[in-house]
């Protein structure tokens, strides 16, 4: 995504800068939301109640898992777009939709069966 927002393909429109700017965005608040248990892990050690640590960290993957899909989905229309835009036709939304999901059922299927 980076290296697109530098060396922008040809044929790359003001929709495409848009989805670009929005998935870096929230690619921003993915990250932020992921690494925040190694911060409060670091700000609650010795750990009071272990429990309101455990809910709280999950709660900030839970959270990022929304900004996350989110950029999944829209870095896959964009790699989508100028990659297999020629061989998939005007279909390449909805291919890319259908594998942003999946990977993120999956991680909520595993991180919801966790002990």
């Amino acid at each position: 995504m980076l290296n697109i927002s530098i060396n922008s393909p040809t044929g790359f429109t003001t929709e495409d800068s848009l989805i670009l700017m929005i998935s870096l965005y929230s690619i921003t608040f993915a990250v932020s939301f992921f690494v925040m248990p190694v911060v409060y892990h670091h700000l609650q050690y010795p750990y009071r109640d272990i429990e309101k640590f455990k809910i709280r960290s999950h709660q900030f993957i839970k959270f990022g898992m929304i900004p996350g899909g989110i950029t999944m989905y829209l870095s896959l229309v964009l790699g989508l777009k100028f990659g297999l835009h020629n061989g998939i036709g005007p279909s390449y939304e909805h291919l890319s939709y259908i594998l942003a999901i999946v990977p993120l059922v999956l991680v909520y299927i595993f991180f919801r069966k966790r002990k």
